[in-house]
């Protein structure tokens, strides 16, 4: 019987433009270590990769882009924007709901 493999990380590619452009009192240059935080309070830190990018060329006023990449096939890749407010607690609750089970027939 072969050994199952772990699945891929979620790739999660955070914008450090959008960070050096927040506000100061938004602490961008700290948000990568609170959405980690976040990551890990939701568990989801073993399922997820994140990765410093240069500019993703999504610049919105006060929030940052972060691309996720779900797998190696690139499917489903999308942006999300964060608000730095909350700490990354917006990006973990979007991927708790996109890795719940879908209700469907037994």
């Amino acid at each position: 019987m072969a050994a199952r493999e772990d699945p891929d990380p979620i790739e999660l590619h955070l914008c450090h433009r959008c960070l050096m452009r927040l506000p100061v009192d938004a602490g961008g240059v700290d948000l990568p270590r609170r959405v980690r935080e976040a990551l890990k309070a939701h568990g989801l830190a073993d399922k997820t990769l994140l990765i410093p990018a240069s500019c993703l060329g999504h610049c919105p006023t006060g929030k940052v882009t972060v691309l996720v990449v779900p797998d190696a096939t690139a499917r489903g890749t999308h942006a999300k924007l964060i608000d730095p407010k909350e700490d990354g607690e917006d990006l973990a609750r979007h991927l708790d709901a996109r890795l719940a089970p879908k209700a469907g027939p037994p």
